[in-house]
């Protein structure tokens, strides 16, 4: 009988430091390819590995991570049609070509979604791969260097999107749609939690994310290798500057990085048939995917449910110790994603390795395929071990988006596929009101900076009279409102809210 069991066979990583180099420096296609190749080079199959590559999926690159718009500005140009190039390039012809949705718990989900294809016996193989070249282009603007990177292959692909946006209309007309200051909501109410000031918080967060930068130091494949202090990382700094409270530069995801994995799967039958060894093999244990409420609509603002419950699904199903698993990577593009799974896992962060890579901010944040680098390496690490369990928790959107995988050198019984439903009842959304007017109290604050200098932001509130939330603005030039969102803790704090042509507006009461 074939046995159809999933397994992960082979990985690639590529990283370039260098500045940009006319006919040198290689496009986000041409690194795709390279860590593709290498991971198929990787597996050491005898014979006929890339004739089996039913699906080539192509995490989708930064710039592509808004619709209907550039996130970053690319004078140099891209391939129309990323899996086409990757696939010329190789030399393969796969039945599905698919450029994945945005989104870093995409590389985890395609795992999950090609494991359970693969032991479904509908395709044979498949070929994850990604890559950036942010830093090339952002260095190749500033010194005047020129590349063209335009591609036109011919051929069908499946262009994949989220089927439901992540923020609501409510939500963008406020501004509640930058990353970066949405994690902040998130982070300041678990800092109020704490009881700590915004210099107490920083220090955490420096203690958090030292170690991480320690394991980028010594990561081959990061882009910033270099070891950071709890003081290089919390204060601040004409280096490490403000940019939205809590946040110092060091304490975010960098994503201008020239970066690429790729990783292998199969199935043990065909594994077999192909002679790949069996030291080779790595097994998906047990994983699910969860998608988390609107933001404005989250009851527990300082941590995501939904992670919660795919977090709870994967450690029961798998067996796994969180306290005890020493192969661990924690999605990292802000503070908050860590201790989030953190709580989840019950464990506390101090003196535990939790990244295989070093992290977002450190090993440096590839867009939406990070989480592949994370893959790849439990493939190569477990390969070294006689026994061992690794645990991947990868995060997109706003908390909103979900993968979990748990991986080991063995297995323990049959595979079989995911049957998690997370429980919606559990996660009941909060009220809004979205025209609010009268006193109101902060429950958390997006406190943004320009330039290193205090700029203006936003409020989630709850209005006094009947605890509905809504969100509201402040006006830079509104000195009263900025004097609450700079506060040493504006949470709390009562502020009086007003509703005017679709925007509300707040001020200190």
């Amino acid at each position: 009988m074939f046995d159809t069991t999933p397994i992960l066979v082979g990985a690639g990583q590529y990283v370039d430091r260098d500045g940009p180099v006319p006919d040198k420096s290689l496009s986000p296609a041409d690194i795709a390819s390279f860590v593709a190749d290498a991971a198929l080079k990787d597996c050491n199959a005898t014979r006929g590995l890339a004739d089996i590559i039913d699906v080539l999926a192509v995490a989708r690159l930064f710039e592509h991570s808004v619709k209907d718009r550039v996130m970053w500005p690319n004078p140099f140009g891209c391939s129309k049609n990323m899996p086409g190039s990757v696939a010329q390039r190789l030399g393969i012809r796969p039945s599905r070509l698919v450029y994945a949705e945005v989104g870093g718990e995409t590389p985890q989900r395609l795992v999950n979604q090609m494991a359970e294809a693969i032991y479904r016996n509908e395709i044979r193989g498949a070929l994850i791969t990604g890559a950036e070249a942010l830093a090339t282009i952002k260095n190749a603007r500033r010194a005047g260097v020129e590349f063209d990177w335009d591609e036109e292959v011919s051929g069908d692909f499946e262009d994949l999107w989220p089927d439901k946006p992540m923020s609501s209309d409510y939500e963008n007309r406020h501004g509640v749609n930058v990353p970066i200051q949405v994690y902040a909501l998130f982070e300041q109410v678990r800092r109020n939690q704490l009881g700590y000031s915004t210099k107490e918080y920083r220090e955490s967060i420096g203690k958090l994310f030292t170690t991480f930068s320690e394991v980028a130091e010594g990561n081959p494949f990061a882009q910033f290798p270099t070891r950071r202090s709890i003081d290089d990382i919390s204060n601040v700094s004409s280096e490490n500057f403000l940019l939205t409270e809590p946040y110092t530069k060091w304490m975010v995801a960098q994503d201008t990085v020239n970066q690429g994995a790729a990783i292998v799967m199969t199935s043990v039958g065909m594994a077999r048939e192909l002679s790949i060894p069996e030291s080779n093999w790595i097994y998906l244990t047990a994983y699910a995917d969860a998608d988390d409420l609107m933001v404005s609509e989250r009851p527990n603002l300082s941590a995501s449910q939904a992670q919660g419950d795919a977090l709870s699904y994967v450690v029961d199903k798998s067996n796994l110790k969180p306290e005890k698993v020493d192969l661990m990577d924690l999605y990292s593009c802000f503070p908050i994603a860590v201790t989030s799974t953190c709580g989840h896992l019950g464990i506390t962060p101090a003196n535990r390795r939790l990244t295989l890579t070093g992290g977002l901010p450190f090993f440096g944040g590839p867009g939406n395929n990070y989480s592949l680098h994370a893959i790849a390496e439990v493939v190569w690490r477990l390969r070294g071990k006689a026994m061992g369990d690794a645990l991947i928790a990868a995060n997109g959107g706003y908390l909103s988006k979900h993968s979990v995988g748990a991986y080991s050198k063995k297995i323990k019984g049959h595979w079989l596929p995911s049957d998690f439903r997370p429980d919606r009842g559990k996660n009941a959304k909060v009220l809004l009101t979205e025209s609010p007017n009268g006193a109101g109290v902060v429950e958390s604050y997006s406190a943004i900076y320009q330039k290193n200098k205090q700029y203006g932001g936003y409020i989630i509130g709850r209005l006094i009279e009947t605890n509905l939330r809504f969100l509201a603005v402040a006006s830079p030039s509104d000195a009263k409102a900025l004097s609450v969102l700079f506060s040493d803790n504006p949470i709390g704090s009562k502020v009086s809210v007003t509703h005017r042509d679709g925007i509300n507006r707040f001020t200190a009461a």
